[in-house]
């Protein structure tokens, strides 16, 4: 298609950004589990050039939903830029892995990469009241607790475990720089279950992270000329209003609906991603 059809292949980009971002938002993921095997897969865009503008996809993704109002209040900011700490340096490592690996083994990366994040999705979800827990540890040093709203009125939670929290943060950063994902499934699984935070907290949290942590992995790239400039604007314009879509209704939707759906998408993706990688599939 980007051969033959260069408007039709123009606008068909922005559309899978736009609704990349949309979900991206919504669910905390950044949309690069979307864009990217979507430019593969049904683009037919090379796979680096691909990683590449998911990254500005995703950098775009984090800016979008921030312009929202009425966020604000659910990010834990201190938890974020802890963690993002280091999300960020892993993000640069695994954007060098990606440039030192063949296209083949980063196929089968993603591929496995989005059938766990399809697993991941299909967890419950609890949040456990920690209002009653003492404040400890590094939490406590750094006065990483926080108050969420509730049916009850305001609510303080205790964050736990930021040691495991941290470790599994440099897991999902150097996933997001190595195949161009916001990483939104495990950052949400490392705040929500190891660190105790809400469910929504941890999913806007996560938006405001995904930013920092391409953008990190995104500077490698360009430094080694990975980089369409075409294409990755192309997903920057479209990923946008998406973006700000999603981020607004995260507080005014019920998610289950979606997740069955990026859950099939993702699971369909990712096993086509390995049929081709094993060349199965053109």
């Amino acid at each position: 298609m980007h051969d033959t059809s260069p408007i039709l292949f123009d606008l068909c980009v922005m559309a899978l950004a736009a609704v990349g971002g949309f979900i991206g938002a919504l669910i905390g993921l950044g949309g690069g589990a979307l864009v990217v095997p979507g430019l593969v897969m049904l683009l037919g865009v090379p796979m680096k050039t691909a990683v590449s503008a998911s990254l500005v996809a995703v950098v775009f993704t984090s800016i979008g939903a921030a312009m929202i109002p009425g966020r604000d209040p659910l990010t834990n900011y201190r938890v974020g830029l802890l963690l993002e700490l280091v999300a960020g340096v892993a993000s640069i490592v695994g954007a060098l892995t990606a440039f030192l690996i063949s296209t083949l083994a980063l196929q089968i990366t993603f591929g496995v990469v989005l059938l766990c994040t399809a697993a991941l999705s299909m967890r419950r979800v609890e949040d456990v009241d920690t209002s009653m827990l003492p404040s400890t540890g590094l939490a406590a040093r750094l006065a990483l607790d926080g108050v969420q709203e509730t049916a009850n009125g305001p609510r303080i939670y205790r964050i736990r475990r930021v040691g495991w929290g941290l470790a599994i943060m440099g897991i999902a950063g150097t996933i997001a720089g190595m195949l161009g994902l916001g990483a939104g499934a495990v950052k949400v699984l490392s705040m929500d279950t190891c660190m105790k935070m809400p469910f929504r907290t941890s999913t806007v949290t996560s938006n405001f992270m995904i930013g920092a942590t391409a953008a990190a992995g995104s500077l490698v790239f360009l430094r080694l000329g990975m980089i369409d400039p075409v294409i990755a604007g192309l997903v920057a314009i479209g990923i946008v209003p998406g973006a700000m879509l999603g981020s607004w209704l995260v507080s005014r939707i019920k998610l289950r609906a979606l997740r069955l759906v990026f859950l099939a998408f993702v699971s369909v993706m990712g096993v086509q991603m390995l049929l081709k990688a094993a060349g199965v599939l053109p």
